[in-house]
């Protein structure tokens, strides 16, 4: 689970973004994230026909696939890889139907994806389409956290953590509309925010945002479990 919220960071996988109005369904699987239970999302996916589905349907199912991608990262490149080309090709047939910004975000996943495969090399390409994303749609939590991290994650030279978290900051301040209550992508962006302190070595401020974080969403196990002993642990070793 601690790589699988790295990959978060890394990528800022993208909840059913690309339609008007959350439902039950999307809580649903926003606390299977939070739960880190990603069969749930493996057993949705597989169950969309997508020959038959309606573009709404179909884009909904692209938005969990990329999430899904990315968490079996962590788990097994083996089984991740045929996902990834599925999502690759559902990128290019989906095209004229994602909007400004969402083609360019869900390409440089797909290279982001495939640097991780180790099949390319494209991270040039990656941070560029990032840019661009972002933009397109500089009003949107998805596009502006996934700029933000690129800029986090990318090489010395070429990230700026400072920025980031900058844009981190208004991605959150987004997410707070109602319209984004039952996006997983809310939580997650909250925790990068706390990763994003710590990693710049403000673990105090880094533990206030976890504990906040857990406060709302208590049944978020990586923080509860995992993130947030690992926090107090640092802390306790600089006293």
């Amino acid at each position: 689970m601690k790589r699988f919220a790295l990959l978060i960071s890394i990528m800022l996988m993208t909840c059913a973004s690309l339609f008007a109005q959350f439902s039950e369904a999307d809580k649903d699987l926003m606390d299977a994230y939070l739960e880190n239970n990603m069969s749930k999302w493996k057993s949705y996916i597989d169950a969309v026909p997508w020959k038959s589905a309606t573009k709404q349907a179909r884009l909904r199912c692209m938005a969990y696939e990329y999430g899904y991608c990315a968490a079996m990262m962590d788990v097994s490149k083996k089984q991740a890889a045929p996902y990834v080309e599925r999502f690759k090709s559902h990128v290019e047939e989906m095209k004229p139907h994602l909007g400004a910004g969402y083609y360019d975000m869900y390409l440089s996943s797909v290279y982001a994806f495939e640097i991780m495969l180790g099949k390319s090399a494209h991270f040039v390409s990656t941070l560029k389409l990032a840019n661009s994303a972002a933009e397109k749609q500089p009003n949107n939590p998805i596009t502006l956290g996934y700029r933000a991290n690129v800029l986090f994650y990318a090489p010395a030279g070429i990230g700026n953590k400072k920025e980031a978290l900058v844009i981190f900051q208004k991605a959150e301040k987004i997410y707070r509309a109602p319209e984004w209550k039952y996006c997983w992508n809310r939580p997650a962006t909250l925790l990068t925010i706390a990763q994003c302190y710590e990693k710049q070595g403000d673990l105090d401020t880094a533990l206030k945002k976890a504990q906040a974080l857990l406060q709302e969403f208590p049944n978020y196990k990586y923080v509860r479990n995992t993130y947030i002993p690992q926090l107090k642990a640092k802390i306790a070793k600089k006293k």
